[in-house]
C-alpha cells in the first residue's frame, strides 16, 4: 500500500502542472506578424463612428427644374466671393467645385443640405435664399464641375446606346427603367453610384465596363444628369435680371440714424461681437479684419473705424440688409448680435 504522503505529493505536483498550463506561454520565437488587439465590447470601435455630419435638411422640391441659369446669378451674389467665380476657392478652406473626386461622391441632396444648413464658417441660406433658389444654386455648382464639349459627348453616348430604353428624353421609355427627369429619384444618386451601374449593370441593363471607354461612362452620366435640371446658361455671364435682395420691410425697419446700444469699450460685447466674426465673417473679412478678398474693408484701419463709430446706423443696415456679395445677417443674427459684432469691429483699430 503506498504511504499517504506519497499520494499527497503527486496530487500537488499534477497541480502544478494543470495551473502551468493554464500561464503564458513563454520562450517561442515572435511571428511574422503581430496579432491585433481587439476592441472591447464596452467600448465603441473607431468604424462605428460616422464619416460625415449627419443632415437635418427637410429636402422641398421645385415645381420644375432647377435652373443654372437662375443658379448662376445667385452663385455670383453670393457664393463668389469665398469659392471664386470659377468655383476653385477664394479664400482658405472654401471647397473647389471643380474636384472631380470631391464632385462624383456628392448628391444634389448633400449640397443642397450644405447650402441650407450652413458648413463651417460657411453661413446657412435656409432664410436668405428660397428652396426652389437653393436647388438652382446647387445644380449651377455641379455645372461647374463639367463642361459644354463632356455633355456633348455623354449626349452621344447616351443617344447611341441609352435612349432606346431609358427615351429620349430620359423619362424611362421602357418598364423598369429610370426616370431621370425625376429629381426625387435622382437627388440622392451621387455620380459614383451612377457609374457603378452604367459599369457593372442593374437588373435588365448591361455592363458597360468593356463597351464603353471610363471618360465615355462619366460624360453619359453628366450628360443623364441635364434631365432632372435646366442645363443653359442662356445669360451668360453676369446675364440676368438680379438675384431678389432683402425685402422692402427689412430696408424700411432699418433706420441708418440709429446709434449704438453699446458703449465703444464694453469689453463683454466685445468678446461676443469676436466670436460671432471668427463664426460669421472672418472667412471673408480676414481674421484680423483686415480684409480678406478684394473689395472688403479694412476695419484694422482708423478711417474704416472713425466711420464706423460715427454713423453705426449706416454700418447696422449694411449688416442687416446685406450689400454686393454679403449676404444679410438680418434674418440669421439677432439685433443685439449684430450690435455686439460692429462693437468688436470698432475695437480693431489702435
Amino acid at each position: 500500500m503506498r504511504p499517504r504522503h506519497t499520494n499527497h505529493f503527486i496530487l500537488a505536483a499534477l497541480a502544478a502542472l494543470m495551473l502551468a498550463a493554464c500561464g503564458p506561454i513563454t520562450n517561442l520565437p515572435e511571428g511574422p506578424t503581430p496579432i491585433p488587439t481587439l476592441v472591447p465590447v464596452t467600448e465603441l470601435a473607431g468604424i462605428t463612428e460616422p464619416t460625415q455630419e449627419p443632415s437635418f435638411a427637410i429636402l422641398s422640391y421645385p415645381a420644375s427644374p432647377p435652373s443654372a441659369s437662375e443658379g448662376q446669378r445667385i452663385y455670383e451674389a453670393s457664393c463668389a466671393d469665398c469659392h471664386g467665380e470659377d468655383g476653385t476657392g477664394a479664400v482658405p478652406a472654401a471647397r473647389n467645385f471643380k474636384d472631380l473626386d470631391y464632385v462624383r461622391g456628392e448628391s444634389p441632396a448633400n449640397l443642397y443640405a450644405v447650402v441650407t444648413e450652413g458648413r463651417g464658417t460657411m453661413p446657412s441660406y435656409s432664410s436668405l435664399l428660397s428652396s426652389d433658389q437653393r436647388w438652382d444654386a446647387v445644380f449651377y455648382i455641379w455645372q461647374l464641375s463639367t463642361t459644354a464639349e463632356f455633355l456633348e459627348i455623354g449626349k452621344s453616348v447616351y443617344d447611341d446606346n441609352c435612349a432606346a430604353c431609358h427615351g429620349a428624353d430620359g423619362s424611362g421609355e421602357l418598364l423598369g427603367s429610370a426616370d431621370f427627369t425625376d429629381l426625387r429619384q435622382m437627388d440622392e444618386l451621387a455620380p459614383r453610384d451612377l457609374y457603378l451601374a452604367v459599369t457593372q449593370g442593374r437588373g435588365s441593363m448591361p455592363a458597360w465596363q468593356s463597351r464603353l471607354s471610363q471618360d465615355e461612362r462619366w460624360a453619359v452620366i453628366d450628360y443623364l444628369r441635364t434631365f432632372s435640371y435646366e442645363p443653359s446658361l442662356e445669360g451668360g455671364q453676369g446675364g440676368g435680371a438680379p438675384v431678389p435682395g432683402p425685402t422692402v420691410q427689412a430696408a424700411a425697419e432699418c433706420d441708418p440714424e440709429q446709434a449704438n446700444p453699446f458703449a465703444w469699450n464694453d469689453q463683454a460685447a466685445i468678446q461676443a461681437g469676436s466670436e460671432t466674426y471668427a463664426a460669421q465673417c472672418a472667412a471673408c473679412h480676414g481674421e484680423d479684419g483686415s480684409g480678406g478678398l478684394p473689395n472688403t474693408p479694412d476695419f484694422t484701419s482708423s478711417e474704416v473705424a472713425t466711420a464706423l463709430r460715427e454713423a453705426p446706423g449706416e454700418s447696422y443696415c449694411t449688416l442687416t440688409v446685406g450689400v454686393g456679395g454679403m449676404p444679410a445677417f438680418g434674418p440669421t443674427l439677432s439685433e443685439e448680435a449684430r450690435w455686439q459684432l460692429l462693437t468688436f469691429l470698432g475695437s480693431l483699430s489702435p
